[in-house]
């Protein structure tokens, strides 16, 4: 005879499925919360009637937990399998057979946090623990021994749900994510950073309007119980969504038809470690990340995803790349960066001394400006560090308002010329001394992307490299080929059907897991699948490697 007890949401307590009408009133089930949520150890009599009766006399309260206790071993079936009660102390027995939705909640939890490595199954553990939270602790309770373990409960669901936002985003499963934001705010409706995510979520989802009706919702609740406004983040949020219409990013050239469309196949790990440097980011810092493999393996397309995922978020961003043929011009990249929207717009804020300085590499800000003195030749070493100086206060530069971040990428920079390569070392140091000095400045993720194989010890990416390293302002990922189920998932997305078994490994074994050579395997051979089958529907979509 086991009894499953409830304490989260609805007080119930069953036997068999059968509920015990006989533990029906409020004070009686505190009696039993109290008893069950400190089972670990024999509970002295008098400290359980101060704890349950703080305004009664001690005579009083005790003779009170005397009744309820008289009340309670009527209403367990076989109470001394349940209660242990003397003339002194009172304990529910731990080994008594019994279920306890807080018990489960809490171990769920337990068993979640020893998955880090493992987020499917940590993702499963979570979703298990707040599946048992079915409302707060005994709500109809009103004791005040209760509270505090009340709220811990609660933020411990707040936890939870917060790392199950950030495990579905990780996943690009936005919906879900937004289920868990929803989820947590209706138990703590003034989480503020919580209304952040949801909007930012929404936004990844496509749904501008969502996320702006979010931040309303927001604006209204903080008013009705606080009487306050949102923070500066969140309004930073807003108003970067307000100005969502054209998208503020310039794409020079593709290396490929754009991806960001398309769902990004496995990566996950890959992906874990942009989000992570976009974190620091986020939180003032100015940070470098190269993603590192050979031709083809999915260099640019994660970078994309991330140029995407920022982008729906209204993030500013900026993307160029360099060319083996113009490896030998100076700052190419740089003015491909400096011309695009978000650099034009801090440009107007700099003065002009330092626009001279840029006029080296704009010289259309000569013709737009009169007046501006033009630049001496370079013919000092210092008159090149005042030129990256300035370079640095362009890209750094906040055009107004509080600082937003920024997302600027290049691809392919074992073609980069040494002088751009060695001003983003110059770029990331001055922005590690203003902020150590406490200046506001616009933060800034750089991602590169590169050719392993073409990285020897005597390139300039290679010194970049050793510098950043120890000032822990890079993150390096290393793509590797995609595995076979991988494999499977990218071919089916490619041909918009299910290849069999055979084609699969067949697939995965000439092309080596090599996304590119996935793509163009597929290209080649669709027509054949489509003679095999006999099913016209056989398609080939955009690459998503």
């Amino acid at each position: 005879m086991a009894l499953r007890i409830h304490l989260l949401g609805d007080f119930s307590i069953e036997v068999d499925g059968e509920q015990l009408p006989a533990v029906d009133s409020v004070r009686l089930q505190s009696v039993l919360a109290y008893l069950l949520l400190h089972s670990r150890a024999r509970q002295s009599r008098q400290h359980v009637a101060f704890q349950l009766w703080p305004d009664s006399n001690e005579e009083q309260a005790r003779r009170n937990l005397r009744k309820a206790l008289h009340q309670l071993r009527h209403a367990l079936p076989d109470p001394d399998r349940f209660l242990h009660v003397d003339a002194r102390t009172v304990q529910w027995r731990a080994d008594a057979p019994y279920t306890l939705d807080v018990d489960a909640f809490e171990n769920e939890l337990r068993r979640a946090a020893g998955l880090t490595d493992n987020p499917a199954t940590q993702q499963a553990a979570l979703a298990a623990a707040v599946a048992w939270y079915r409302g707060d602790l005994l709500p109809s309770c009103y004791d005040e021994w209760i509270v505090p373990e009340r709220e811990r409960l609660r933020q411990r669901l707040v936890g939870a749900l917060e790392r199950l936002m950030g495990l579905a985003e990780d996943h690009r499963d936005y919906a879900a994510a937004i289920d868990h934001a929803n989820h947590l705010l209706r138990y703590d409706p003034l989480h503020e950073a919580a209304y952040r995510q949801l909007m930012r979520l929404h936004a990844l989802n496509d749904d501008r309007a969502g996320a702006l009706r979010v931040y309303h919702t927001c604006v209204a609740t903080l008013q009705r119980e606080l009487g306050v406004e949102p923070n500066p983040e969140a309004q930073a949020v807003y108003a970067r969504l307000l100005e969502m219409e054209v998208p503020t990013s310039l794409h020079v050239q593709p290396a490929s038809p754009s991806l960001a469309g398309e769902r990004l196949v496995g990566r996950q790990q890959e992906w874990q470690m942009l989000r992570t440097a976009w974190q620091q980011v986020a939180h003032g810092q100015t940070h470098f990340c190269l993603i590192q493999g050979e031709a083809g393996i999915g260099k640019t397309r994660l970078a994309e995803e991330l140029l995407a995922w920022t982008e729906r978020q209204g993030i500013a961003t900026a993307r160029t790349r360099s060319y083996a043929a113009a490896g030998g011009l100076a700052y190419t990249p740089v003015i491909e960066w400096l011309r695009s929207e978000p650099l034009q717009a801090a440009l107007a804020t700099l003065d002009d001394i330092w626009l001279t300085e840029l006029a080296r590499l704009l010289p259309e800000l000569l013709a737009e400006r009169p007046g501006l003195p033009r630049p001496e030749p370079l013919a000092d070493r210092w008159q090149r560090q005042r030129l990256f100086e300035a370079l640095a206060r362009a890209f750094l530069a906040a055009p107004s308002g509080p600082p937003q971040p920024k997302l600027l990428v290049i691809d392919d920079l074992q073609w980069c010329d040494a002088d751009t390569l060695e001003w983003l070392r110059y770029l990331l140091h001055f922005a590690g001394r203003v902020a150590e000095r406490g200046r506001s400045l616009t933060p800034l993720l750089v991602v590169g992307t590169a050719r392993a194989e073409e990285i020897d010890h005597d390139h300039p990416l290679s010194a970049l490299l050793l510098d950043l390293r120890s000032t822990g302002q890079v993150t390096e990922i290393a793509l590797g080929p995609l595995d076979a189920a991988e494999c499977a998932e990218l071919a089916t997305q490619l041909t918009n059907t299910t290849l069999d078994e055979e084609t699969i490994n067949q697939l995965y074994a000439q092309t080596e897991g090599n996304p590119l050579f996935i793509v163009e395997t597929v290209r080649a051979r669709v027509g054949d699948w489509r003679r095999e089958t006999g099913d016209s529907s056989h398609s080939l979509r955009s690459p998503v490697s």
